[in-house]
């Protein structure tokens, strides 16, 4: 049985509080609710349950009208809203200038202005040392957020996005506010009009034609810092063809202060994922000593499971037989001490709790990801996937490759030739509870 305080305890949101029925009735769950005393076996109490459910939603949309709105009023009054933002630090509500991060963000500005881009700042920035607000490297991304950001000039901007929980950078404000604000700006207006004409002129730029594709996008780590490794196409000058290649995805967004591109070919390791697949499917012998290799990995993640059962049950047979010795020892005394009752509720309570993690590690012993594999279960699915995958669109490659691969390591080198595939790490999805079963083991380049 789930029991819960009140129905809005549980979830605020009717699609999921009713997900959640769902789920508990497939599982045979019962579910209370203490304070609205609704018995949720009737169809009575069903509809009852569905009814506050609903209400439950009323109220907290009701909450979050009231917050939008005393927040929009906030920010028309050119008031802050909260946040955390470089160059400003919070007293009382209110922002005011840090002088030290001040002074890196006219630096940021001044960069921008003198032609660097986004990337060449964030690269450079991090060479020299400095940090974000999180004391985190700078990328592209905290570059352009500073440098399209008005607050720097004095304004209040809100309702920039909405729902950002949900929808993130997509969901884009209908009804952006844009005032004066309370706070004193850190650059001036004829740095900001500057800035923003750099910013169109460089929007402007006709965007790069390029028709290929990374399937491998971000399953690929970097020999180096072991980070996902991102797309990278080079035009060759003397055909007007791209070249597609991997490269670390810290470099492109943060700069070589933070890894180096380590280049990978991309036609090279592409070729070598799909036919190691395919090697793995066509071979029983391979596969069979992949899943040995896993399964044996498996054993020895499973063994202090095991021997934590085996003590587990060893204390409760020795708990049962404290307990029948005490219980004869009250069957042969007529009017037996208070002390004896209580030392057999103690060693009841202690059965129950030995019970209970007896009951946890029978649990952690049947999850999905330490059950041995099965070589016919793997070989099946391996087959699907490589007969699927050819006749798949090329821009859901990517997401289907993340459905069967964990992750492909690479051996470092100097230069891209020198790079290849080190390791290919699989899930399989080879179980019948739809659950993923990460192989422990690696395919590898032998």
């Amino acid at each position: 049985m789930l029991v819960v305080w009140k129905v809005s305890r549980l979830s605020r949101s009717q699609i999921d509080f009713l997900n959640i029925m769902d789920l508990l009735n497939k599982n045979d769950i019962e579910f209370f609710s203490y304070s609205e005393n609704i018995d949720a076996t009737t169809a009575m109490g069903k509809a009852m349950l569905q009814i506050m459910g609903t209400f439950s939603e009323l109220e907290r949309n009701i909450i979050i009208d009231n917050v939008k709105m005393g927040m929009n009023q906030r920010a028309k009054e050119g008031k802050w809203n909260g946040g955390s933002v470089l160059g400003y630090s919070s007293k009382e509500k209110k922002l005011e200038i840090n002088d030290r991060e001040a002074n890196l963000v006219r630096h940021i500005f001044n960069l921008y202005i003198g032609g660097k881009g986004f990337k060449a700042i964030a690269n450079q920035l991090n060479h020299e040392g400095y940090t974000t607000k999180r004391n985190a490297k700078f990328s592209i991304n905290s570059i352009r957020q500073i440098i399209t950001n008005p607050m720097y000039v004095g304004y209040i901007r809100f309702n920039h996005y909405e729902n950002w929980n949900e929808k993130r950078r997509a969901g884009k404000g209908q009804n952006v506010i844009l005032v004066k604000g309370e706070h004193q700006p850190i650059i001036s207006e004829e740095i900001w009009e500057k800035t923003l004409v750099k910013f169109e002129q460089k929007s402007n730029k006709p965007t790069k034609v390029f028709h290929g594709h990374f399937p491998l996008t971000t399953l690929l780590r970097c020999p180096k810092c072991n980070q996902g490794m991102i797309g990278h196409r080079v035009k060759d000058k003397n055909t007007n063809e791209y070249r597609r290649y991997y490269q670390c995805g810290d470099f492109h967004y943060k700069g070589s202060a933070v890894c180096n591109s380590n280049l990978v070919r991309a036609d090279d390791v592409e070729k070598f994922v799909f036919d190691k697949l395919g090697e793995v499917t066509s071979n029983p012998i391979l596969l069979e000593s992949l899943v040995g290799k896993v399964n044996s990995k498996i054993v020895d993640v499973k063994k202090p499971l095991l021997d934590q059962q085996a003590n587990i049950s060893s204390q409760l047979k020795q708990v049962e037989k404290n307990i029948k010795k005490f219980l004869s020892l009250i069957e042969k005394t007529d009017s037996p001490p208070t002390s004896l009752l209580d030392k057999i509720r103690e060693l009841d309570h202690e059965k129950n709790k030995l019970n209970e993690i007896q009951k946890s590690v029978e649990f952690k012993l049947n999850e999905p990801v330490i059950k041995e594999a099965s070589a016919e279960k793997i070989q099946e699915v391996l087959k699907t996937f490589s007969s699927i995958l050819p006749t798949i669109p090329v821009e859901k490659q990517k997401v289907f490759l993340h459905s069967i691969i964990s992750k492909i390591t690479i051996y470092e080198g100097n230069s891209p030739t020198e790079r290849s595939v080190k390791a290919i790490e699989l899930y399989f999805d080879a179980s019948y509870n739809k659950n993923f079963v990460l192989t422990y083991g690696t395919v590898h380049p032998s």
